[in-house]
């Protein structure tokens, strides 16, 4: 399987990066910075927020999307909310790429949507979608 995955510079992306080439698939990340702890795959450095992400090869043989690309740096967004617009922005590009190109996408949400909850598991039923506790989890629900 050929997978293109978004944010595969952070720790979860380059993990899940990982463990596909493991089991065989291609991989190519996108990520506004290098990966500083693997080189095993190919990253294109491009920032999803900017219309650039349009120019980019149409389909591009790819068979899904990870789109785990975030600013989750929580106390960051709090003090400076309008920087979680980004997470939007580039879920929204993200989401017409795929569009365009008739490609599935698998989101990466985070455990951020369902708040305060001291439970090891929790119900996707227990999100609270109407109060979010940060700027970040907003960005995540929306």
């Amino acid at each position: 399987m050929n997978v293109l995955i978004t944010g595969s510079s952070g720790q979860i992306g380059t993990n899940v990066a990982l463990g596909l080439l493991a089991r065989g698939d291609r991989v190519l990340g996108i990520d506004c910075r290098d990966n500083q702890w693997t080189t095993d795959f190919e990253t294109i450095i491009l920032d999803l927020r900017s219309a650039v992400f349009d120019a980019f090869p149409p389909g591009g043989d790819f068979d899904v999307v990870l789109h785990l690309a975030a600013n989750a740096k929580v106390f960051e967004l709090v003090e400076h909310p309008e920087r979680a617009l980004d997470n939007v922005t580039m879920l929204f590009q993200v989401l017409d790429y795929c569009r365009r190109n008739e490609l599935p996408i698998v989101f990466a949400s985070s455990r951020e949507v369902y708040g305060d909850i001291h439970r090891h598991v929790t119900d996707e039923a227990a999100a609270d979608f109407v109060v979010a506790e940060s700027p970040y989890s907003a960005s995540k629900i929306a």
